[in-house]
């Protein structure tokens, strides 16, 4: 005899057995967990922002130095500097701005519309990134291995003028902003951009070796910066 415990609440005939699905089984449903994720995030949107961005920066660059022929031991020094920057400035920084400043700059618009989420859009690849985001990256960069901020600022120059850093960005980061505008609830806006960057970073790292030669690589080879926001 069943246990009287258990309560039935569905049940499909399916040829000559049946499917039984009973609220033991509901409740082993990760939907409680999801929620309270949810609740997590709404009521700590900087300490989860941090979190989740610098989580995920520490797993991608692990996995990118992995795929890294010329990388022969971890390199604990890029690491931090990925976890720190993509912490502070995509964790608490892009929390800040998307959620309490860009609804005091575009108050006027209606949450969740087209026209605000354009607007968020341009502002932020046009305005944010060349100024805000992908900066800072050369700069924690510089501060982890030593070297002078002057020559991090340099570096990141070239790569704009001479290595399409900008378009990379915007080829990707304009259409990703405007889904997570539109569509994504605000607490979950920074969880969204780290998981899209943590794919683009693992791409960028394997298509970029792909065809390297281990004995092509330099016996000390210097600190090589990804597509910054690639580290978000």
């Amino acid at each position: 005899m069943q246990n009287t415990q258990t309560t039935w609440i569905n049940r499909r005939q399916c040829g000559h057995g049946s499917i039984k699905l009973s609220t033991t089984a509901l409740a082993a449903l990760p939907v409680p967990k999801i929620a309270a994720v949810a609740k997590f995030y709404k009521a700590f949107p900087l300490i989860a922002g941090f979190l989740t961005a610098s989580t995920k920066a520490a797993m991608a660059d692990s996995m990118a130095q992995f795929r890294d022929v010329c990388t022969t031991k971890f390199d604990a020094r890029r690491n931090l500097a990925m976890v720190l920057y993509s912490g502070c400035v995509l964790g608490v920084s892009c929390e800040i701005m998307y959620n309490r400043i860009f609804p005091i700059i575009f108050g006027g618009g209606v949450e969740g519309s087209a026209v605000m989420a354009l607007k968020m859009t341009l502002f932020d690849g046009f305005v944010n990134a060349p100024l805000l985001w992908l900066p800072p990256a050369y700069i924690a960069q510089a501060l982890v291995y030593g070297y002078p901020k002057r020559d991090a600022i340099k570096k990141y120059i070239t790569d704009v003028k001479e290595n399409g850093l900008l378009k990379k960005y915007w080829s990707l980061w304009l259409p990703v902003s405007m889904i997570n505008f539109l569509l994504v609830p605000a607490h979950f806006r920074i969880a969204f951009v780290a998981a899209v960057s943590f794919f683009w970073m693992i791409i960028l790292s394997v298509v970029a070796n792909n065809d390297q030669d281990v004995d092509s690589c330099p016996v000390e080879p210097e600190p090589t910066m990804l597509n910054p926001r690639a580290l978000d």
